[in-house]
């Protein structure tokens, strides 16, 4: 009975890489709620949590990165973020049909991911700009401020995509103890 309960070692590395993954996105819904909840930089509040799903979902591919853009942003949406329904959707459809064009077109780089998560952040922004334009009556001198979310928000890209790129290698067999 003991022995179906081992997991093996590849299973521990999975388990931490999937860890790792979601104390990477706890750690951006902090710092994005906690820290610029109330602070801006020109302007605008950065979306960290978009870039986090966004690079997570490009680096697993579109099963898995789909189902942890699907679970992280339905926790994002959950949180009681402004407009989450237009988020649950972007952040779900988006990095998974971005996940799968980088996989079939274009090479699964740095550049693409880029390019990834500027649509990706452009469409959020666009769409929450819009439905706060229809339903409560925002001008349209508001999307300079989507403009600075983008301009605020791309430069993390790079750390982020950093992070989501630690290659936790599994052991081989000359490696392991046994």
């Amino acid at each position: 009975m003991l022995d179906k309960l081992y997991i093996t070692p590849r299973q521990w590395l999975r388990i931490l890489r999937w860890t790792l993954y979601a104390a990477l996105f706890l750690l951006a819904l902090l710092v994005q709620t906690v820290v610029f909840g109330n602070r801006t930089i020109l302007g605008a509040h950065p979306d960290l949590v978009a870039i986090v799903i966004t690079c997570v979902c490009l680096r697993e591919g579109p099963e898995r990165g789909g189902t942890f853009a699907l679970i992280a942003s339905l926790v994002w949406c959950l949180s009681g973020i402004d407009q989450g329904s237009v988020c649950l959707l972007v952040l779900t459809v988006l990095p998974v049909l971005g996940s799968i064009l980088c996989r079939a077109v274009l090479a699964n780089r740095f550049l693409p991911s880029l390019l990834v998560c500027f649509v990706t952040l452009a469409v959020e922004q666009g769409l929450i700009l819009l439905m706060k334009h229809f339903f409560a009556g925002v001008a349209w001198e508001q999307a300079g401020r989507a403009l600075r979310c983008l301009l605020v928000t791309l430069p993390v890209q790079p750390a982020v995509y950093g992070l989501s790129l630690i290659h936790i290698s599994e052991p081989t067999r000359l490696g392991m103890i046994s």
